[in-house]
């Protein structure tokens, strides 16, 4: 691994990757860090060049790698000009998920291209960026294909499920609100569980948790407001299921910020299915943030037990 230490690392997949390498570009421009692009050329297991014919079809998938790279690097080098460097790495052994997760020991975020695939070719070929984002060292960036930056001003949302256990999602969001120069939307969804929400819920309950999960938001920005005064923040409680809440948020942001799920879950956990659903659909990037490591314990008491056992949230834990 020749990556630079705290790099914007973007993954380069074989196919069109302008989405990533604008994100990646324009988040490396701004943060004043290098960029690194990462080629993963998965070659079938248990190969060994035993034949000359092999030999030649090898070299030949490597040249064809070796000219997708260098064309993205192009790509990358001409958006960043002379801001900051550009180096690039291509890897011809590992699995893709396991290469990528490696390098997120070293980078400050990776960047992934979300590929528009049908429903049934994903349930055979999986999704990358989800094995990615469940078990990385850092920040993941989904990027959607056909991405392009807004013209105007947009907003950072941070999707938070539990305000006590959303410092380190709520920080990172405010960061990135401040490096953009725009402001920061705080979101909590909740929905009944039931199935029955919409005759169970009426007004005035409906009123009692926007009120109630207002102020307990309110209550863990209040440093975090201190802390970056220049960063306009609003918090938003909507009563809708957690997806639909996420992908609405989507379409009016320039980043959405959503949080792992507990690091003492199992790996194939770590994504729970709000997450997965605002990765595949959202129509802007979603930054995974992983949570930090902390003493194995049982998890944080509620303000409310049982609004935590009868409704779905969005937020810290996905």
């Amino acid at each position: 691994m020749n990556a630079p230490a705290e790099a914007v690392t973007v993954a380069v997949g074989p196919g069109n990757v302008d989405a990533a390498l604008a994100f990646a570009a324009a988040e490396a421009r701004r943060t004043g860090r290098p960029l690194h692009l990462v080629h993963v050329l998965q070659l079938p297991p248990g190969q060994l060049p035993a034949s000359d014919a092999y030999v030649g079809v090898l070299g030949g998938v490597l040249d064809l790698a070796r000219a997708t790279l260098d064309e993205a690097l192009q790509k990358a080098e001409s958006l960043v000009g002379e801001a900051v460097p550009v180096t690039d790495e291509l890897v011809d052994h590992g699995r893709v998920a396991d290469v990528l997760v490696g390098h997120t020991q070293l980078a400050s975020c990776l960047v992934l291209q979300h590929r528009a695939l049908s429903s049934v070719r994903r349930a055979f070929t999986g999704s990358t960026t989800q094995r990615v984002s469940s078990r990385a060292h850092v920040p993941v960036v989904s990027v959607p294909e056909g991405w392009v930056p807004k013209d105007d001003s947009s907003v950072v949302t941070a999707a938070v499920q539990d305000p006590g256990e959303a410092p380190a999602l709520l920080r990172l969001a405010f960061e990135e609100a401040r490096s953009r120069g725009i402001g920061l939307v705080v979101l909590h969804a909740w929905w009944l569980d039931s199935g029955y929400d919409v005759v169970a819920v009426d007004d005035a309950y409906r009123t009692e948790q926007a009120a109630r999960s207002g102020e307990e938001l309110a209550t863990v920005l209040r440093p975090l407001e201190r802390e970056f005064p220049d960063v306009e923040v609003e918090i938003t409680v909507r009563h809708a299921p957690p997806t639909e809440a996420l992908l609405d948020a989507a379409e009016v942001s320039d980043l959405l910020v959503v949080g792992r799920r507990h690091h003492l879950l199992p790996p194939r956990t770590h994504l729970g299915p709000v997450a997965r659903s605002t990765l595949g659909h959202a129509s802007c990037p979603v930054l995974v943030v992983p949570e930090p490591d902390r003493a194995a314990g049982s998890p944080q008491d509620t303000a409310d037990g049982t609004a935590e056992v009868t409704t779905t949230s969005a937020g810290a834990q996905l």
